[in-house]
């Protein structure tokens, strides 16, 4: 399945898959049963013109005149994003952000199943977050197998990074989710999503003093 995402994804400008993404999450909550690119775009402040581009990439083609078809739209999307597939996640790190997206209810609405937290920790090893359990990391390969995971996130600190995302991979990890503030190495069919939450902010406040800095010349 991983891979087979993957594949779409290069399909697509990473403008346009960020816009998709957009999308999607706008259909998941409208009511109406058709909707237009004029409506899309205005609700998330897109040209129609760069709506209709965009979805123009899906097998799925719109009605004229009409619009797009909520349900069978979403349902393009939901393939696009490998959402009708449900998907087995582990957390390595039970830490405050481990455990926050452990404890996170959203995932189960894109069909995404934490079924393992891990640790090297003592003192947090056998502690209940959520319905789970924290498990020492011997128990990782063993749980990967059992459940078929297929995404492995990185919650550690980033000199624990690379040793965590080295067990991952030899464990048959294919798609990483990394919140360590690290690069890591990883073999070329591994796919790695980054987090840096610092990074974030620095951009957030290079923002903020620009537009500071305009307020104050104009």
């Amino acid at each position: 399945m991983l891979g087979e995402s993957k594949k779409e994804y290069l399909m697509f400008p990473k403008a346009t898959l960020e816009r998709l993404k957009l999308y999607h999450r706008l259909l998941s909550e409208e009511k109406e049963e058709y909707i237009s690119s004029e409506e899309l775009g205005k609700r998330l402040g897109i040209p129609p013109e760069q709506v209709r581009k965009d979805l123009s990439y899906l097998e799925y083609k719109g009605k004229p005149k009409v619009g797009y078809h909520v349900k069978s739209l979403l349902e393009e999307l939901n393939r696009l994003f490998g959402l009708d597939k449900n998907v087995k996640v582990i957390i390595v790190g039970a830490g405050n952000l481990g455990t926050a997206l452990t404890n996170y209810p959203g995932f189960s609405n894109y069909n995404i199943e934490i079924v393992g937290i891990f640790d090297n920790d003592p003192a947090k090893i056998g502690r209940k977050v959520g319905d789970l359990v924290v498990l020492p990391l011997e128990y990782l390969g063993r749980v990967i197998k059992r459940f078929d995971v297929e995404i492995g996130v990185i919650c550690v600190p980033k000199e624990s990074a690379q040793e965590v995302a080295n067990l991952l991979v030899e464990n048959g990890i294919k798609a990483i989710w990394n919140f360590a503030p690290a690069l890591i190495k990883v073999p070329e069919d591994v796919i790695v999503r980054n987090e840096d939450i610092t990074l974030g902010l620095l951009t957030l406040k290079h923002m903020l003093e620009v537009k500071n800095t305009q307020v104050k010349q104009g």
